[in-house]
């Protein structure tokens, strides 16, 4: 009997290591890839990462902030793969710095700004210089930091080049990101805001009152570029060009061009 007993116990004092280390190797076997994307890429970005790891053994680490911020981060020495950015100065702002593979810059999507207010505010807009913009305004309204967020920086320009961004300077709340723009408005601190109109499709507390004339700022494009070349970096890359990624970016209500993309899909990795 007490023989027995040995057998099991050293059975179990020899399995278990095994089984322990056969788990780690398994685990050390994933491979990571650093994603650095603008804030107002979250939702899609997630849903495309998500459709590629649920093939694949591997980890997608993701930093979501304002473009700027994370090319700043990259600067200073952070790791990243692959950078999404609101607009080209912060892809240019790496390649001048060396960071980045030229030939890799890549337009993935547009957008457009609208107005936002909270549900059931009233609001009446004219888009003309002659406008008393003041008039709208009991409270505050939000804007993107226009150094830092693209966003911001395209809301700034329409506001100027209706003559208005001066005469309500001190009352425009600049957020760190264009989420945080919609919180405020959804938190009623604001009277109003100007987002993405992706930005503003997330919320079911706010609604869009105006879509913003695209003449007033200059076109918005989404660019995506390589910070490293591996393979696994490579074909996420390509992933996010092809008609099953921009779908994705359709559905939260971006704009794409989906005729010079490549019809990937995760197996074909």
């Amino acid at each position: 009997m007490k023989y027995r007993i040995n057998i099991k116990h050293n059975f179990y004092l020899i399995i278990i290591p095994i089984i322990g280390f056969a788990s780690s190797c398994n685990q050390n076997l994933k491979q990571d890839i650093s994603l650095f994307a603008a804030a107002g890429t979250m939702l899609h970005c997630n849903e495309i990462c998500d459709s590629i790891i649920s093939h694949y053994n591997l980890n997608i680490e993701k930093n979501y902030a304002a473009s700027g911020s994370l090319a700043r981060q990259i600067q200073a020495g952070a790791q990243a793969d692959i950078f999404i950015s609101a607009n080209k100065q912060w892809i240019d702002f790496l390649s001048d710095n060396e960071l980045i593979l030229e030939n890799s810059i890549s337009e993935i999507a547009g957008n457009k700004l609208v107005v936002i207010c909270p549900i059931g505010k009233k609001l009446e807009l004219d888009f003309s210089k002659q406008f008393d913009i003041r008039s709208t305004i009991s409270n505050n309204i939000s804007i993107g930091e226009p150094q830092y967020v693209p966003a911001g920086k395209y809301a700034k320009q329409a506001l100027d080049s209706l003559h208005w961004f001066d005469k309500i300077r001190h009352k425009i709340i600049l957020a760190k990101d264009v989420t945080s723009v919609v919180h405020y408005v959804e938190l009623g601190e604001c009277d109003w805001a100007i987002v993405y109109y992706s930005e503003a499709l997330k919320s079911n507390k706010v609604k869009i009152a105006y879509e913003i004339p695209q003449k007033l700022y200059s076109p918005i494009q989404f660019y995506m570029v390589l910070i490293k070349e591996t393979d696994l970096s490579k074909k996420i890359y390509q992933y996010f060009k092809s008609n099953r990624a921009k779908n994705i970016f359709a559905k939260y209500g971006f704009i794409t061009n989906k005729l010079d993309t490549l019809a990937l899909t995760p197996q074909s990795f």
